[in-house]
């Protein structure tokens, strides 16, 4: 009877807490606070500086800089690029050269994106395989004979949202 009733105890105590938890949550999560409330995403301060985001699934690892005056993207760089170890940035051959230059193109068309809009817009045109002027930007169309690869530059895009969500790296 007594392990019943633990049990049943128990059960009471873990139902409580998630309620509780469930109460807390809900007080917190700015309904009552009206800025917090029209609040969206992304909610990115654009101050003038240099900002840095990353993008790793463990086989691909990318690594990019921005750079931002007036709210507009006047700089980038691909800090560092490897599959599966393989470091693009080093390589002189096809197929790894020429998805270092694609890498490199694709990040390229975010300059001159203005406010987080346009950023957000034209890494859309980023994200699975590029699309529309993101891929038209990328002028290394075919860099594997064999496949005619081009780069599916979503992780370009990732490292960039990572990067303002960051915030400021260096003013």
């Amino acid at each position: 009877m007594s392990r019943r009733l633990s049990a049943n105890v128990f059960r009471l105590v873990v139902a409580m807490t998630v309620l509780l938890a469930f109460v807390a949550l809900g007080a917190c999560n700015g309904n009552d606070d009206p800025v917090a409330a029209n609040a969206e995403w992304p909610v990115w301060s654009l101050q003038d500086g240099d900002y840095r985001g990353h993008f790793d699934d463990r086989e691909h690892n990318v690594s990019v800089q921005l750079t931002i005056e007036n709210e507009e993207i006047v700089d980038v760089s691909l800090r560092w690029a490897y599959y599966r170890g393989e470091d693009y940035r080093a390589a002189d051959e096809d197929p790894f050269a020429g998805i270092f230059d694609q890498h490199v193109e694709s990040l390229e068309y975010l300059i001159g994106a203005r406010g987080v809009e346009e950023i957000v817009e034209r890494t859309v045109y980023m994200e699975g395989s590029p699309s529309g002027p993101a891929l038209d930007a990328i002028a290394t169309q075919d860099v594997d004979g064999f496949s005619a690869a081009t780069i599916r530059s979503g992780k370009i895009g990732s490292a960039v949202r990572d990067a303002f969500n960051r915030g400021r790296y260096r003013e």
